[in-house]
């Protein structure tokens, strides 16, 4: 659609989606640092309420979105190039 960026939303638990823009970001050195790396980074902030497990969601808002990898910090986080090693879930929920 021209005038408007990819969209997607996240939301976590039943909280309503968080529309996010990919495009929001979308100036010249933007575009070029998506292009030297071959990835967009797009952030959102959300709050959690409670500890405990979560259900994130992730939802298409716009055709075109590819999601590569999705990188949830809860502090902590070192930087690194494109984001930290995959973690995987050991045993059942």
């Amino acid at each position: 659609m021209p005038g408007r960026g990819l969209r997607f939303a996240i939301s976590f638990d039943a909280q309503p989606p968080q529309i996010v823009d990919a495009l929001s970001q979308n100036s010249l050195p933007d575009w070029e640092e998506s292009v030297k790396n071959n990835v967009r980074d797009i952030r959102s902030t959300h709050t959690l309420r409670g500890s405990g497990y979560h259900v994130l969601k992730f939802w298409m808002v716009d055709p075109g979105i590819v999601l590569e990898k999705i990188v949830v910090d809860l502090g902590g986080l070192k930087p690194s190039f494109l984001g930290p090693p995959e973690s995987y879930h050991r045993g059942t929920l």
